[in-house]
């Protein structure tokens, strides 16, 4: 039970090292502790010291003890080893101590009894470093039992007065007891820990499958000397008192002997590792500065220290002057690793992740109900929560609902070909004086019409909502809610033979009079008389207000019925703005799927992450952002990586176009269950 105090020598060795990498200046602290796995008894336990019963034969002893500090320091020299038992009651321990001189002077419970040569057992049910026991006991079988609330690194106290209620506890030596003249061979500690006696706060020790244990033997091999500390699993420090050092006690039901391979463990080592790498290191900063470190960048983390951390593990630290709590998220395991600054460990449940994703998909005039369902099918086993579809077939939406995915209608909303008969003054005009119905821009289908005109807000709500009444449509998807592209991409330019390094009066629209007109009833100027209209915001910003002003209208009445009402918008407000007139940001929609096609723009998958970070910070929690990506841009190793870059930048999901393929199904699968990520649906 010893109390070890950290020598100012000690600490000023480790306040020079502070430049070492956490994982080299802690070395001896981060050894992986030992394990045991420990079997039923067979039949009826005698507790007489003597381990001669088969089930203490069957067991397998532990590897020899080893010097308390681990790793290059001798090896001791009198062997020692442990077997371990259970049965519906107790915990068996069975100590095998190799001596030629055994000796033992105290006789009364209670005492120090490490002041004889002793054997110790560390028993910490729950693993949290906490509140955990200690049995002690010299070779006359003299016990002194205590708890601790927590270690005395951390200002902990011993409870004495706490006993071990039902320990059963023998001795038996191999040579005479206290007569130095011949010559013994060893002595057995065998014991029975009664499970009821390791209670607290009414939690059953027993529902605890894998327990923290560690065993000391202090032997004092010369008069006036310092003892040895010799143990089954070392701490790297002399000092018992570090649970977190302590073995793993696992418990396999099934008898002693049986071949049967017991669970893996369920503690995640390499986040284990990280976290108390990062505890020792908040010990030597308060000691040395009198503060914590508050951030996790200020532990210098190295890349092979963050990369312990499984597949989306997250770090955090939360700290003031006299208190820390360092966490790390596990989503694979869906669970929350904490330890403060008492040391007190605790794995904590989180709720999966839920990620929603989605394909764009058009009709398909060849499939059969058949080819839906097997492809219906097929996706949803991958991962995949919703369908998009260009187009509207009754049969189709069934099918797709009934494989337990969404289906909403994906329609064009301000480019609209199908009122040029009806409502050719519907239709946008650029600077030029040329209007869409019959002077389109870039492509045929180019047809835009003007926001401007009341009209076309009013078609455009009733179209919507009529289609989102339609059997088993989830919800509409708007797309081209916009102004032809001022400026395409640049991976297109190529496309059209044209450089739009600048602004071209063919594709900068709506100069219509209409527009015009009521521009200069606001401000008193006519954009057409503009040297520089792509500088003046106030031209800018009434555009934009009039493709919201529709988007209002068909979320007014869309939403207004209930129904769920999403867009595919440009990646990043800011970009949609210059790019095509669209303010996406402050639109009442549902959910919004920026197109974050980074092949189109000559980007990495680095760039979808900080698109995705713009368009979820435009947001700010009113609605879902789906990260649009073209699949063919984001074939190979890119694939992951994209993932990464939309989930870890606060993408609710992603969205495909044109793919994945079979190939890329089977691997985004792979990346959802990696993640720990649940589908919706």
């Amino acid at each position: 039970m010893k109390k070890i105090l950290i020598s100012l020598l000690a600490l000023g060795a480790a306040v020079a090292a502070s430049g070492q990498p956490l994982f080299e200046r802690y070395k001896a602290q981060l050894t992986e502790p030992r394990s045991y796995d420990c079997f039923r008894t067979e039949g009826k336990m005698r507790i007489d010291g003597r381990l001669d019963e088969a089930a203490w034969r069957r067991a397998v002893p532990t590897a020899p003890f080893v010097d308390i500090r681990g790793e290059g320091y001798p090896e001791p020299v009198k062997k020692t080893s442990v077997r371990m038992l259970w049965d519906d009651r107790n915990l068996y321990i069975g100590a095998e101590l190799e001596e030629d001189d055994i000796v033992a002077r105290l006789t009364q419970r209670d005492t120090i009894i490490y002041h004889d040569n002793d054997f110790e057992v560390f028993i910490d049910p729950d693993g949290d470093g906490q509140h955990y026991f200690e049995i002690e006991n010299n070779a006359r079988g003299v016990v002194f039992d205590l708890m601790l609330d927590k270690p005395y690194r951390s200002g902990g106290s011993f409870f004495i007065p706490w006993n071990c209620e039902g320990l059963q506890l023998a001795v038996h030596c191999d040579g005479t007891l206290n007569k130095s003249k011949d010559k013994d061979r060893r002595w057995f500690v065998e014991m029975a820990i009664p499970f009821a006696a390791l209670k607290r706060d009414f939690n059953d020790p027993r529902d605890y499958k894998v327990w923290r244990i560690n065993f000391s033997r202090v032997q004092w091999l010369h008069q006036g000397q310092p003892e040895e500390n010799w143990v089954w699993s070392p701490t790297g420090r002399v000092d018992m008192h570090m649970p977190d050092r302590w073995g793993f006690l696992r418990f396999v039901d099934a008898p002693v002997g049986a071949r049967i391979a017991p669970e893996p463990m369920t503690l995640d080592r390499g986040a284990y590792k990280l976290l108390w790498a990062m505890f020792y290191a908040q010990l030597d900063n308060k000691a040395a500065k009198n503060n914590y470190l508050r951030t996790v960048d200020d532990f210098l983390l190295t890349d092979a220290e963050r990369a312990t951390l499984p597949e989306g593990g997250e770090l955090a630290v939360e700290a003031t002057s006299n208190a820390f709590l360092l966490s790390v998220t596990l989503p694979a395991r869906g669970e929350r690793y904490t330890l403060d600054e008492n040391g007190g460990f605790r794995i904590g449940k989180i709720a999966p992740r839920v990620v929603k994703n989605w394909m764009w998909m058009r009709l398909k005039e060849d499939w059969s109900a058949q080819d839906y369902r097997a492809h219906f099918a097929k996706i949803h086993a991958a991962g995949i929560s919703g369908v998009l579809f260009e187009g509207y077939d009754e049969t189709v939406f069934r099918l797709c609902k009934e494989a337990g995915l969404e289906a909403h209608y994906w329609k064009w909303t301000m480019n609209r070909r199908e009122v040029m008969e009806t409502h050719p003054e519907w239709f946008a005009v650029n600077r030029k004086g040329e209007s869409s119905y019959d002077q389109p821009a870039y492509v045929d289908y180019y047809r835009f019409l003007c926001p401007s005109h009341p009209e076309v807000a009013e078609y455009l709500a009733e179209d919507y909502l009529k289609c989102a009444n339609l059997p088993y449509v989830d919800g509409m998807h708007l797309d081209y809610v916009r102004f032809p592209d001022v400026v395409l991409p640049v991976s297109l330019w190529k496309n059209y033979g044209i450089e739009q390094t600048h602004e071209m009066p063919e594709y900068d629209y709506c100069y219509c009079d209409l527009c015009r007109e009521r521009f200069k009833a606001q401000t008193g100027r006519d954009p057409m008389d503009s040297l520089y209209p792509m500088e003046d915001q106030s031209w800018i910003n009434f555009r934009l207000d009039g493709i919201t002003h529709v988007v209002d209208k068909i979320a007014a009445r869309v939403k207004g019925d209930g129904k769920f009402l999403s867009g595919a918008v440009f990646p990043g407000p800011s970009m949609a703005r210059r790019m095509v007139r669209q303010d996406w940001g402050n639109w009442p929609l549902d959910a919004y799927f920026p197109m974050i096609y980074n092949g189109f723009y000559y980007e990495g998958p680095e760039w979808i992450g900080r698109s995705v970070a713009e368009s979820v910070k435009a947001v700010n929690g009113r609605a879902a952002i789906y990260a649009g990506l073209m699949f063919p841009d984001i074939t190979g190793d890119d694939f992951e990586k994209a993932l990464d870059e939309a989930y870890d930048n606060g993408a609710s999901g992603v969205s495909f176009f044109d793919g994945p393929d079979d190939e890329y199904l089977v691997r985004l699968k792979a990346y959802l269950d990696r993640r720990g990520f649940v589908p919706a649906n």
